[in-house]
């Protein structure tokens, strides 16, 4: 694997207006009527009605969560990693997301003065229009980029290194890289892990014996992830793909109405689901157990 042609370096930007203002004479008001010192709290407007930023702010999350579920855990500064294979996958998502934030935006702007005539009435005499920024400003303060950058290699760091010892700084560099690189395959590992055990969870019944409630987003969840853990797959890992496509062929392709009280209900689908999730738990189980010199350590330790 080449690791500069096999993938690169992505990091998301997301701008946002809170709709959301400390008021310092607010706080010391309360302060004052409750005999408290001015720092024992701080009193915090919301600018608009919460609908206002509603749909703004799920676009944000979702496009956050999406950046994390379409890539890799590469370092602390921000960056992850993007394989070449899900890059087109990738810019798609995220410029759908980006397009349905412009559009978002635009009819926030369109209905700002009524958001803000209707804070006046809800903030009373705390209302103040100078808190509330001009709609030329907020056309500014809604916006998600993406930069994506080459992954930079061993040479790359020690090019200008003026020394004797550059051989052991490049071979501690490319341990380094290659530990991020199987930290971020442990990461495909942990996500198929924690989904199955949210369906075995799910799968579980309460007190009464009576089924939990299943919802349509633990087999959605667990479609989108077996669609995508292939493309990041970086290394060809050939266990994980053994065990995404099984978790691809035992519960991705049950429809969730069959695990739970409907007309299409099958008590025996929803039992064998249920072994196959934990069979499949214990497999994970298997990758995540530290191996037995870590275990030993801690016994001497």
């Amino acid at each position: 694997m080449d690791l500069t042609r096999d993938a690169m370096l992505v990091r998301l930007r997301i701008s946002a207006w809170s709709g959301r203002l400390y008021d310092r004479e607010a706080s010391d008001h309360v302060a004052a009527q409750h005999d408290a010192s001015t720092s024992a709290g701080r009193y915090t407007k919301r600018l608009l009605p919460k609908v206002a930023l509603a749909a703004l702010n799920a676009t944000m999350s979702e496009t956050r969560t999406q950046h994390d579920a379409q890539s890799l855990p590469w370092d602390d500064k921000g960056s992850r990693l993007l394989t070449v294979a899900n890059y087109e996958h990738y810019t798609e998502v995220m410029d759908a997301l980006r397009e349905r934030l412009v559009r978002q935006r635009a009819r926030f702007i369109e209905d700002y003065d009524d958001y803000v005539e209707q804070a006046r009435i809800d903030l009373g005499k705390l209302f103040r229009i100078e808190d509330y920024p001009s709609k030329d400003r907020l056309r500014d303060r809604f916006s998600i980029r993406y930069r994506i950058t080459a992954v930079p290699d061993a040479d790359h760091f020690i090019a200008r290194l003026a020394s004797d010892d550059t051989e052991r700084v490049k071979r501690d560099i490319e341990s380094h890289i290659e530990e991020q690189l199987h930290d971020a395959v442990g990461d495909l590992y942990r996500r198929l892990a924690e989904a199955v055990e949210r369906v075995s969870e799910r799968l579980d019944e309460d007190g009464d014996g009576k089924p939990l409630v299943f919802r349509d987003t633990m087999i959605s969840n667990i479609r989108d992830l077996v669609d995508v853990v292939p493309r990041l797959n970086i290394f060809g890992d050939q266990r994980l793909a053994h065990l995404c496509q099984q978790v691809k062929d035992r519960i991705a392709r049950v429809e969730p109405d069959s695990l739970r009280p409907s007309k299409t209900f099958d008590p025996a689908a929803r039992d064998r689901v249920k072994r196959d999730a934990d069979a499949l738990l214990e497999q994970f189980a298997g990758y995540f157990s530290p191996p037995p010199q870590a275990e030993l350590a801690r016994e001497v330790a």
